[in-house]
């Protein structure tokens, strides 16, 4: 399925884009790259979720031209049942949006996948309640109480980790409610869950339900760049100038957004009406919380850069609680070659 972001953002937008192509060429924008010679490539981009501010980077770089000007026909495929990890491992979509953990996990288990950019520098997940609980004011409250789970073993990990790491025992009941984890919360019928400290959280304080929370680095957890951006060792053998151009066209838009989130925000509204027409504050205030935190570009080397310790120590983290299984379904117990999971190969 087709969605020609570049036309329908022009349309939905030209005041806002007015203004923002003439700030095109700020500090934050790294520059063009070359453009292709013989015509532009159509590459397909996969979606991991309805559009929200993880994608802010790549809507801003078809809005203002950064795709065009490397060649570059960019396709936004929507969200749909089968992970994106599957497409790009299929063939199927030629980019999209992977995190870090979907990539050691899916890479050890054979599907051809490899990240090519690490959209946020640092991990944006967060366990939360409701700010109002008297009774939970550190991690091992949280022993003996209900978490609202989305029915993966490694987000029980995850809470596991974190209350153990405050010298707690790491009991709790699970229920799994996927994305009804947060009415949940907001109803009390859990006590806990994770959340996206950069979407959700945002969402309950402007609903009135604000929470709090625990930085999982802060009680154990290996640090992790937690969303970024794969394609597959088969599309980039044989499309080196599109990955190259692709990757430097998502860099720009980052950085840009980085640079003037208000813009960028304008940006991703527009061009996704219908799904986010409704939340431009959470959107205005996500965009900014990720450039102003620090989320976009690093403080030291490239936006985009995969780092090889973070890789290293989160990969680590999972073979040593048995979540990396290989193509067979057995579980890997020696440390495979990370840097083969990601590379930094395509960044301008």
């Amino acid at each position: 399925m087709r969605i020609d972001r570049s036309v329908r953002a022009r349309s939905a937008a030209a005041s806002v884009l007015l203004s923002v192509l003439v700030l095109g060429g700020c500090a934050g924008d790294p520059g063009p790259a070359s453009s292709a010679p013989d015509g532009p490539s159509t590459v397909t981009f996969a979606l991991d979720w309805a559009p929200n501010t993880n994608h802010v980077g790549v809507y801003v770089a078809d809005a203002l031209g950064y795709f065009e000007e490397e060649g570059i026909d960019l396709e936004i495929l929507p969200y749909g049942s089968t992970s994106v990890a599957e497409l790009v491992s299929a063939g199927s979509a030629d980019f999209g949006m992977v995190g870090q953990a979907s990539v050691l996990l899916g890479r050890t288990a054979g599907r051809d996948i490899v990240s090519v950019y690490s959209v946020t520098t640092r991990d944006t997940g967060r366990l939360v309640y409701l700010a109002d609980r008297d009774d939970i004011s550190r991690p091992a409250d949280l022993d003996g109480l209900v978490f609202g789970g989305f029915g993966s073993p490694l987000y029980a990990a995850y809470v596991d980790t974190v209350i153990r790491g405050d010298g707690g025992e790491g009991d709790f009941d699970e229920v799994v409610l996927d994305t009804g984890a947060y009415e949940a919360l907001s109803q009390g019928r859990i006590d806990f869950t994770l959340s996206v400290a950069t979407w959700e959280n945002l969402q309950a304080e402007i609903d009135g339900h604000p929470y709090a929370e625990f930085r999982y680095q802060d009680y154990g957890l290996p640090e992790q760049q937690s969303t970024g951006i794969v394609s597959s060792d088969a599309y980039l053998a044989t499309h080196e100038d599109e990955a190259e151009g692709f990757v430097a066209a998502v860099q720009r838009g980052y950085a840009y957004a980085a640079e003037h989130p208000d813009e960028a925000a304008d940006i991703l509204v527009a061009a996704e009406p219908d799904t986010l027409g409704t939340a431009e504050e959470l959107v205005r205030r996500s965009t900014d919380l990720l450039a102003s935190g620090g989320y976009l570009v690093p403080e030291e080397g490239a936006p985009g850069a995969a780092d090889p310790q973070v890789w290293a120590e989160f990969g680590r983290f999972l073979v040593e609680q048995g979540f990396l299984t290989d193509a067979a379904g057995e579980a890997v117990t020696d440390e495979p070659e990370w840097s083969a999971y990601y590379t930094n190969e395509y960044l301008p």
